[in-house]
């Protein structure tokens, strides 16, 4: 299979504070990765290593077998086609809908105003904000600027999507129409990684799951494996709330 992304032995620490420890996965072509785990598990920390918003302190990141910290990598574009949507939505404040999702695309792929445009309506359009595409931030509730930055990290046309809890900073009102939008993104077949506590989601999209605690992975396998059957005693006390509902 070809791997997009691999983590090899990696490592992150704070200070003492040692956060990430021997990180192994890889992710390939096609596949819907959720990552489950408690608050502090290292899960968040671990997928800004991948996009390197966090420099890691030990190990490699390989996108298609290249090291991405080796002198002279291409960070920027790289961060295109492994593109990260925040749980904060991060929009520019200033910026209508439509420009958030034209100004990387100018800036980083060279594109033409009309080209970026184009393709940023097609994305809006996907995610159901062809309405307020002259809206700015302010005006928009928290599922729209979420559904926005959707809109925006797929404009860029990247080959993983990187999801930090997309849902957590949402009302619960809010949260099933940035999950519909990323259930038809799995659908699709685009390669995601998803830092995600909505666990109905992670059992129904993924095409594996990874649960972490304490900075390790715990346990990883396919949907059913984990959440059915899982094998760890960490795991299984980590499902319980959510296997005896």
């Amino acid at each position: 299979m070809d791997n997009i992304i691999e983590l090899v032995h990696l490592q992150k620490t704070f200070g003492d504070h040692e956060v990430l420890k021997d990180i192994n996965f890889e992710i390939s072509k096609g596949e819907t990765i959720s990552v489950i785990g408690s608050s502090g598990s290292g899960k968040s920390t671990m997928l800004r290593c991948v996009n390197l918003l966090e420099k890691p302190t030990g190990g490699q990141i390989l996108y298609h077998g290249e090291d991405i910290e080796r002198k002279g990598f291409d960070v920027t574009k790289y961060r295109a086609k492994a593109t990260m949507v925040f749980q904060s939505f991060n929009l520019f404040n200033n910026m209508t809908a439509l420009e958030n999702c034209v100004v990387g695309q100018v800036n980083v792929l060279n594109k033409s105003k009309e080209e970026a445009e184009k393709t940023a309506m097609e994305y809006l359009e996907k995610v159901g904000m062809t309405p307020y595409i002259n809206a700015k931030p302010r005006q928009l509730s928290g599922g729209q600027k979420q559904r926005v930055a959707i809109a925006r990290a797929l404009s860029m046309q990247p080959e993983v999507l990187l999801f930090d809890e997309p849902t957590s900073a949402l009302d619960p009102e809010m949260v099933g129409e940035v999950l519909n939008v990323m259930k038809d993104l799995a659908r699709e077949g685009r390669t995601m990684i998803i830092v995600t506590h909505e666990m109905a989601f992670a059992r129904d999209v993924s095409d594996r799951v990874i649960f972490m605690a304490d900075g390790v992975i715990v346990e990883q396998g396919k949907p059913e494996e984990i959440f059915v059957n899982p094998s760890n005693e960490k795991t299984k006390q980590f499902l319980s709330r959510f296997l005896n509902n």
